[in-house]
């Protein structure tokens, strides 16, 4: 690294933190805020917070001289929705209602967050999309936005479906949506304006698009939305290559495939026998292992201060050596209770804690077959399973005994 690199750099999470609380300070936006490190969060003296890892993110990657406006543009943003009223009846909101596409993830970290505070007041209505992606709705000033909660929607006394309608219309009606043809295979939209992951849902424009064979499609980031065709192999490996890039961009929202089902969105995944297959399908690991780890890191925390004795399993990846191809898994320790993540394999470890054994593995179907009485669902995105016993030998010798 160059002395011009050293100086230069961005900032460390706890500097940029520092940072952050000073141009606060100065806005006169908020009262005072205290700075988790742990969680990376500004809390407030009303048990609310302001979590920083999307701005900082996005600061880390511009340029020096783009960075103040970064945070700027953040605090404005995101910020200022404190200090307007939303207004008390619907026919006032609605025009300036807009759908956000976001990972399911999102407003289920919040969730845990609030936990961990003390507050179970999160309840931001959702629609889901497939099934890691969710739609919910904001109110978009020109220098703010925010959240639209249960709350919101009695206070007005709509529906959260009136209001979604309401939302999606406005959104064609925007009539701005910028798409480009790659090699006419690709389609994305760029249009820059924080919506174009929402356009998602513009169903009738993605099917005039020309594709080969049923729509797909992914939203790496806010600001793309990447469309081809399921029997388009070349197509599909463009895709890739642009959806990985767009998923290491700020606002990182889904490395999960979909495809269009007369009027719904489900997950999907070229066969494996498609060129394309072991990417995209790395891609949806490492979208979906993001989550989990931090569903982990979250849930550990909860548990230490609830003095809960609960161990969290790993979503863990390996790459087979011969193959190249990526898979996920989990570990299912003996006597102690744990919380399974959903993994493609399942290993029972056994034995002496400090060396323990490998007494069998099984794919995640096979596991539900054979003990999936033992498998208590917990309410929670990504999902886990509470697992207080562990099988017995003969079930061992069902799932796969390995000695």
């Amino acid at each position: 690294m160059g002395w011009f690199d050293y100086f230069f750099r961005p900032p460390s999470k706890d500097k940029f933190a520092r940072l952050m609380l000073a141009e606060i300070a100065k806005s006169k936006l908020e009262g005072p805020l205290t700075y988790d490190a742990g969680q990376f969060l500004l809390l407030r003296k009303d048990g609310g917070f302001i979590n920083l890892a999307n701005v900082y993110q996005e600061y880390c990657q511009v340029s020096r001289g783009e960075r103040a406006a970064i945070m700027q543009r953040f605090i404005r943003g995101s910020l200022a929705s404190k200090t307007f009223e939303l207004p008390e009846d619907f026919e006032d909101v609605h025009p300036d209602l807009l759908p956000v596409i976001r990972s399911r993830f999102q407003i289920e970290a919040v969730r845990l967050q609030a936990r961990l505070k003390g507050s179970d007041k999160v309840n931001i209505p959702q629609q889901l999309i497939g099934d890691h992606l969710a739609l919910s709705l904001v109110y978009d000033l020109p220098h703010a936005m925010r959240s639209i909660g249960q709350q919101d929607l009695d206070d007005w006394n709509v529906t959260f479906y009136e209001a979604v309608e309401a939302a999606r219309h406005n959104l064609e009606q925007m009539n701005n949506i910028s798409v480009a043809s790659l090699d006419d295979r690709v389609f994305a939209t760029a249009t820059g304006d924080n919506y174009d992951a929402s356009r998602l849902l513009l169903v009738d424009v993605i099917r005039t698009f020309p594709v080969r064979g049923l729509p797909v499609a992914i939203v790496p980031n806010r600001d793309t939305l990447l469309v081809a065709g399921q029997d388009d192999h070349e197509g599909l490996q463009l895709l890739a290559t642009l959806a990985e890039e767009a998923y290491q961009k700020p606002r990182p929202i889904s490395g999960v495939m979909l495809t269009l089902v007369d009027d719904e969105w489900q997950s999907w995944l070229p066969e494996p026998s498609s060129p394309a297959y072991n990417r995209l399908h790395e891609l949806k690991l490492r979208s979906i292992g993001g989550e989990y780890n931090d569903q982990k890191d979250l849930l550990e925390q909860l548990h230490s201060a609830r003095g809960e004795d609960v161990f969290v399993s790993s979503f863990s990846g390996v790459q087979d050596s011969q193959t190249g191809n990526t898979s996920s898994y989990c570990i299912w320790p003996r006597d102690v209770p744990t919380l399974l993540p959903e993994t493609e394999q399942v290993y029972f470890m056994g034995g002496d804690p400090k060396q323990p054994q490998l007494l069998a593995q099984a794919p995640w179907d096979r596991v539900q077959q054979v003990v999936g009485h033992l498998l208590q669902a917990q309410d929670c995105y990504p999902p886990r399973y509470l697992v207080s016993d562990f099988p017995s030998e003969k079930e061992l010798s069902k799932l796969g005994k390995t000695s």
